[in-house]
């Protein structure tokens, strides 16, 4: 008999749709009676809404005082649906996503995924983690945990079949074996990103066919939270998608996309990479900030990831490495 799952019930759901702007017309709250096209839509749906409203970030490691990363679902429902804005790194967005998934009746599993290290060529331990949702015997993997690179929809499993991710950058998966692989009958599903038809393929991380299970998950998630030499540890990251019908946040207030802005596609992504703001649609720059010091960084989350960090939060970082204008701090 499987193992029972954490889930969320409809009341949870219906917060959960709420905080990602989903108008009432399109909510369900079980997928189970929709024909197979209806469930990759919706699907579809759900993915961008949750790469538009939950960015991948990692704050709470910078400016909380417990510093402390809690990837267990009733704790990520809390944190995510909870406070406008929020999301987390991978463990956190994915595992989230996944209990939404499961809850709502997809045949989902998570992936343990090695992130790709371009300097060596090789890959590295088990330190991401996808979904993987089975619909009509094809298999797609979502990743709202990755980055601006990542996948900005469900991309179907199959070899060297690419993809639009964010015109003009392209995405897909090839199925092979790793360099470092012993065995080289062994394969795994590597995902690669192009930022248009004339670049290379960039490899970005690979993952296995084999389902990670919840203890896994939170194993693997002490690697970004604790690790001293991860980027996690000393330097504030947020990244979110954006969508075509979005406009510059009025200076001041703090703002994530509603309902009408979601309705456009998505066309790039806001980057916050420590000391910088970058926004990038269809491939270009349109806006950059460098910023001075630790205000003008605040100020810049909540302008656009609506994200408000209590003063309390804000003392946290003050005298570490990710603060802006330490000596000795992180570069950007």
């Amino acid at each position: 008999m499987a193992a029972s799952r954490h889930t969320y019930d409809r009341a949870h759901l219906e917060a959960y749709f709420d905080r990602i702007a989903l108008p009432a017309s399109k909510r369900i709250f079980d997928i189970s009676s929709l024909p197979d096209q209806g469930k990759c839509d919706f699907l579809n749906l759900l993915q961008k809404h949750e790469l538009v409203k939950v960015p991948w970030e990692n704050l709470t490691q910078h400016y909380s005082w417990h510093r402390v990363v809690n990837v267990k679902p009733p704790h990520l429902f809390s944190k995510i649906v909870g406070n406008v804005g929020r999301g987390g790194y991978c463990m956190e967005a994915n595992y989230f996503f996944h209990t939404v998934l499961l809850s709502l009746g997809f045949d989902a599993f998570m992936a343990g995924a090695r992130i790709h290290n371009p300097a060596t060529g090789s890959y590295g331990g088990w330190t991401h983690v996808v979904n993987i949702v089975m619909i009509a015997e094809r298999r797609y993997v979502l990743d709202g945990g990755f980055g601006a690179n990542g996948p900005s929809k469900p991309l179907l499993l199959a070899h060297d079949h690419p993809e639009q991710q964010v015109e003009p950058a392209d995405m897909r998966v090839i199925y092979e074996a790793l360099p470092q692989h012993k065995d080289r009958s062994q394969r795994v599903w590597i995902y690669q990103h192009r930022f248009n038809k004339d670049s290379g393929w960039v490899t970005q991380y690979c993952f296995t066919d084999t389902e990670f299970l919840p203890a896994d998950i939170e194993n693997m998630n002490f690697s970004p939270w604790l690790n001293p030499q991860s980027f996690f540890t000393h330097k504030v990251v947020a990244v979110r998608f954006t969508t075509s019908l979005e406009t510059d946040a009025e200076e001041g207030k703090p703002r994530s996309p509603n309902e009408a802005e979601l309705e456009g596609e998505i066309d790039g992504a806001i980057i916050v990479n420590h000391s910088y703001l970058k926004w990038r649609r269809h491939g270009k720059t349109v806006k950059y900030i460098e910023f001075q010091n630790e205000e003008e960084r605040v100020q810049a989350l909540e302008r656009y990831f609506g994200i408000v960090i209590a003063q309390q939060d804000r003392e946290a970082i003050m005298g570490t490495a990710a603060q802006i204008g330490v000596a000795g701090g992180a570069a950007g």
